[in-house]
């Protein structure tokens, strides 16, 4: 029996697929580097970060480099397996009672407490609000980047009002990221999620049947 288990234990499942792990490592990269950039536009306090970039023009053409790069990775994902992007975005916006609860009773989870999770699907609760929330943001900055960019095509008072919403999308967004980076590499039970996103993309099965049983059982449940 214990032998059983052992080789359970072991074995391990693909959850996320090549596309999806070049997405989204393309995507980190180009946001901090925007992110660094663009703080140096920002405020004078970050003006020790200018050597990094060749100085003020280097870090504003970086700057306008990966924001092209950032915008154009989930284009090129669209074009390039159209079914797997409209799945993701159909399966996030599914939600019934046991996602309801998710949302319930995750900050009692993510403070340590021990509840009650009901089961999820391949993408959780927290996943599919998150699936949502970042693409309206990153829309936002890149649209109101794109009027800070050409200024001069655009009624004043429309440039003035991107600024403002250009900052607070990209702190939100930041803190967003600062808080997903946590759930997925150091919240207890859910550094599989890390790993593979960071390696091959397979997760343990007992991992996977326990934070994503839904999706488990109606993909690899024959299997046992």
């Amino acid at each position: 029996m214990r032998g059983r288990v052992s080789m359970a234990e072991e074995k391990r499942v693909v959850k996320c697929s090549l596309g999806a792990r070049i997405t989204h490592w393309s995507h980190t990269i180009c946001w901090f580097i925007l992110l660094f950039t663009g703080l140096i536009m920002f405020s004078g306090w970050f003006e020790w970060l200018t050597p990094i970039f060749g100085g003020a023009n280097g870090a504003n053409l970086l700057h306008r480099i990966f924001a092209v790069i950032f915008a154009a990775v989930p284009l090129i994902g669209l074009l390039y397996k159209p079914k797997s992007f409209f799945g993701w975005m159909k399966e996030a916006a599914r939600w019934g009672k046991d996602e309801v609860k998710f949302m319930m009773m995750f900050p009692f989870d993510l403070i340590g407490l021990k509840v009650y999770m009901p089961p999820q699907d391949r993408i959780n609760a927290g996943q599919k609000f998150n699936s949502f929330f970042f693409p309206t943001v990153c829309l936002f900055i890149g649209l109101s980047g794109v009027v800070m960019w050409f200024a001069q095509s655009f009624p004043l008072w429309m440039v003035r009002l991107a600024y403002p919403i250009h900052d607070l999308c990209w702190i939100l967004g930041t803190m967003q990221l600062m808080f997903h980076a946590y759930l997925g590499s150091l919240h207890p039970g859910s550094g599989e999620s890390f790993w593979a996103m960071f390696g091959d993309g397979k997760v343990k099965a007992r991992w996977a049947k326990h934070h994503h049983t839904k999706w488990y059982n109606k993909t690899y449940g024959d299997d046992e």
